[in-house]
């Protein structure tokens, strides 16, 4: 090239095709192709993704039981986030349309329970708890004043005695409520209400699962 005449000059998008063309040319043996995600891992993210998305609805549900309010749109929004999650969680590898409709359906299913479970236990145990009390005091009264000279660790241990056979407890605490809880609803006949609550509470959120994937097929989203 003579003196004085310049080079020619290169197109940025040349030079930035050539460096994407050459890396691997580049690093040779030592370049890897990223690994793709195992079937496994994108299984257990989808159901983690799952979780958390209905872990939200979870705790409002939880938080309005204990103040007695029932908001069946609260199950909708429960298993709305399932599905929601779910889809987030697997967006590197998509996964089965059946696999996913039923980890979906296991989590929303599984947390709708829990859900159930731990609002009635947190109000029985405040209904326990004060009809524990009351009845330590009642009966020890009564035994008292027909036998003045029997000790209070007798009266105590009889009355534990007395709720353990019954309920299998003798605190009443949450714990007691939680770990005994069809129990407790057979010794108060409360089975059978219990059941049809949670068959509402279900269809509730089956609603809210159904409207998302409605919303999502018309939208053409992938999930």
């Amino acid at each position: 090239m003579a003196a004085g005449e310049k080079a020619p000059a290169v197109k940025a998008e040349e030079t930035q095709d050539d460096e994407i063309v050459d890396l691997k040319e580049y690093f040779g043996e030592a370049y890897e192709e990223p690994e793709k995600e195992t079937w496994i891992v994108t299984f257990l993210k989808g159901i983690m993704g799952a979780l958390v998305g209905a872990l939200p609805g979870m705790i409002v549900w939880v938080v309005l039981g204990k103040f007695r309010i029932r908001a069946a749109i609260v199950g909708f929004f429960l298993a709305a986030g399932a599905v929601k999650g779910y889809s987030l969680f697997t967006r590197k590898r998509r996964m089965p349309v059946v696999i996913g409709f039923f980890i979906c359906t296991g989590i929303i299913a599984g947390t709708v329970y829990l859900a159930q479970r731990l609002t009635l236990s947190w109000l029985m145990t405040d209904s326990f708890e004060e009809a524990i009390s009351v009845m330590r005091l009642t009966v020890t009264q009564q035994i008292k004043e027909e036998n003045p000279e029997v000790p209070d660790s007798v009266i105590q241990s009889y009355i534990d005695f007395r709720l353990n056979s019954t309920y299998g407890f003798t605190k009443g605490d949450f714990g007691d409520c939680f770990i005994h809880f069809h129990r407790i609803l057979g010794k108060l006949n409360m089975t059978k209400a219990y059941y049809g609550d949670l068959i509402q509470s279900y269809i509730s959120a089956a609603m809210g699962a159904a409207s998302l994937l409605k919303s999502a097929v018309q939208k053409r989203v992938r999930f």
